[in-house]
């Protein structure tokens, strides 16, 4: 009897979203919702993604929140243009290359570089970044939106002023970070009330809620100033005053010196798509490697489909956590590590049967160092609009505009700083930087750390086609990255792309869904791959959560998807 061939079946883990005038996915369902709901009042899929990132600020509370960073890519075909809004945490002016100890007792963090001694670029007051989400929001939508801020800020403020629901996903966080509560006193007794974490929501009757008074207030204040409402006035001034109580250094002064980083990036092309990626250098260098490959000749559930991803992956991430610095501030090759001809260069080392020995070298992209591929600079504009822990957002409209944003205050719970006059938590972004003076990611006042995500959206003759960003850390490459491809490549529906399997690599072990055949994942470590073989669950994020939309060019049909199921939605009119 002939031997039928053997492949993996795709898991659906939810159905397909499709509509006509507008979708939107985040990870949340009511994050969906408000982003469908600006649409059905007018809105456009700026103003739908506005809308979803600051409802997603008050409805995911571990993950993201005004206290946070954001970074955010457009698609607008009436300018055939994209653009980027890079609204990342920036090192408070007070800041020093040395304010922090790195830690040789512990292996290197998830990011490749020390700890520092009592965690204090981790958490507490020191770890506190410039927060730059309200102004990248705000931009943003001022730039390209259409409805007036305060009606795309309506839902948000409605969530806040119904007090914030204790989720199961808020709940694991919780307890992640609940030992160092007695640190924070004012954080303990808003999320831990008496003592103890909230009770499940299946253990109770009644949902447990968070006062949101004080958030619903804040936003209040954004929606009626804009960016001013949060980095100048009461907002500036409460969150100065209870950083210097507590021996914090980010003042009135580093808010008011906020900018969000408004970029006109040079798309680059993936199987005659283009494309920005909101400057994030991993994500373009593995794009390009990866268009040296016919991936769909080798087919989505193939060995070598696998194998390089995780090598272009391993490549570029050594790559770029070996030579970028904030190009504001070092003399570091940004522009050659997204360059392809720099791709071109390291592609030859690549073979489909053979991994690269680990941990991989780093490449020289300083030859491929011009000037000329570097991305026009933006001004920022105030106003109200006429004609982005962590979380992710993305939208599209009928008209084909269509955008994504990556969101986050860090870690669970950001800094554990919970500012109660304002109702929010701030992020620990300073962790991001390395401690180490003399490294190209090193802490500079006002400079920001390395961001290593793609936060993609990707336009074929003029017509937006995908956008997409996740939630993770770095495995948001690999979550974004293959939904993108899977879709490209393998002409996959966006539910079934962003459900299919994928595999990870930073340049060490190769992480590989437990849904992969264990022939695949055999001929992988055949070829040189330390397998680690994990499954995803609730609670778990190897692989990334993602949210992305489509457009179909010649029928208009809208897509929508989102995932895993825990705690991601999608939603379409």
């Amino acid at each position: 009897m002939a031997k039928r061939s053997i492949r993996s079946e795709p898991v659906y883990t939810r159905t397909p979203i499709e509509a006509e005038r507008g979708v939107c996915a985040g990870g949340h369902p009511a994050v969906a919702d408000a982003g469908v709901r600006l649409i059905q009042e007018g809105g456009n899929a700026f103003d739908a993604l506005a809308g979803a990132a600051f409802t997603a600020f008050v409805v995911e509370p571990a993950m993201c929140g005004l206290g946070g960073y954001a970074r955010i890519s457009a698609y607008s075909p009436s300018r055939r243009e994209f653009l980027s809004f890079d609204a990342y945490a920036r090192a408070p002016l007070a800041a020093t290359a040395d304010m922090f100890e790195p830690d040789g007792s512990r292996e290197p963090t998830y990011y490749g570089h020390p700890f520092t001694v009592g965690d204090r670029a981790e958490r507490g007051f020191l770890s506190v970044a410039v927060p730059g989400a309200v102004a990248g929001c705000c931009d943003f939508h001022a730039m390209l939106g259409r409805l007036p801020l305060a009606q795309v800020m309506a839902p948000a403020i409605e969530a806040a002023a119904k007090g914030i629901e204790i989720a199961w996903p808020d709940l694991l966080a919780l307890a992640g970070v609940s030992r160092y509560f007695d640190a924070f006193p004012d954080t303990r007794a808003v999320w831990t009330p008496g003592g103890a974490l909230p009770s499940l929501p299946f253990q109770s009757a009644r949902k447990f809620r968070i006062d949101g008074t004080a958030l619903a207030g804040t936003l209040r204040r954004i929606a009626a100033r804009g960016k001013r409402g949060f980095y100048a006035g009461r907002t500036a001034k409460a969150l100065d005053a209870y950083m210097q109580t507590h021996g914090g250094i980010l003042s009135s002064a580093d808010l008011g010196a906020y900018r969000t980083r408004v970029l006109r990036e040079w798309p680059q092309r993936y199987r005659n798509h283009e494309y920005v990626t909101c400057f994030d250098q991993v994500g373009y260098e593995a794009l390009n490697l990866l268009g040296h490959f016919d991936l769909r000749r080798y087919g989505s559930d193939s060995r070598a489909y696998r194998h390089l991803v995780a090598e272009a992956l391993a490549v570029a991430f050594t790559d770029s956590m070996t030579h970028y610095g904030d190009p504001d501030f070092e003399n570091a090759p940004v522009n050659g590590l997204a360059h392809a001809g720099f791709a071109s260069h390291r592609r030859r080392a690549l073979r489909v049967r053979k991994a690269l020995p680990r941990p991989v070298e780093a490449g020289n992209p300083w030859p491929f160092e011009r000037f000329v591929d570097a991305p026009e600079r933006v001004e920022t504009r105030a106003g109200t609009a006429r004609i982005s822990g962590t979380s992710q957002a993305a939208a599209a409209d009928r008209e084909g505009n269509m955008a994504s944003i990556c969101m986050s205050i860090g870690g669970a719970f950001g800094s554990l700083v919970h500012v109660p006059e304002l109702g929010i938590v701030l992020n620990n972004a300073m962790q991001n930087f390395d401690p180490r003076s003399d490294h190209p990611n090193a802490i500079k006042p006002g400079k920001m750390p390395i961001f290593a995500a793609p936060v993609l959206v990707a336009a074929r003759q003029g017509e937006g086609r995908f956008a997409g960003a996740g939630s993770g850390g770095y495995r948001i490459q690999t979550a974004v990255l293959h939904a993108f491809m899977n879709v490209v490549d393998h002409r996959m529906r966006i539910q079934r792309a962003i459900d299919h399997p994928r595999v990870h690599c930073q340049g060490r072990e190769t992480w590989v869904d437990a849904r992969i055949l264990p022939v695949v994942r055999r001929g992988l470590a055949r070829a040189g791959h330390e397998v680690v073989v994990v499954e995803e669950e609730p609670g778990s994020l190897h692989f990334g959560r993602v949210a992305a939309v489509t457009r179909e060019p010649r029928s208009g049909v809208l897509r929508a998807g989102a995932g895993p199921v825990w705690r991601t939605a999608a939603a379409g009119y």
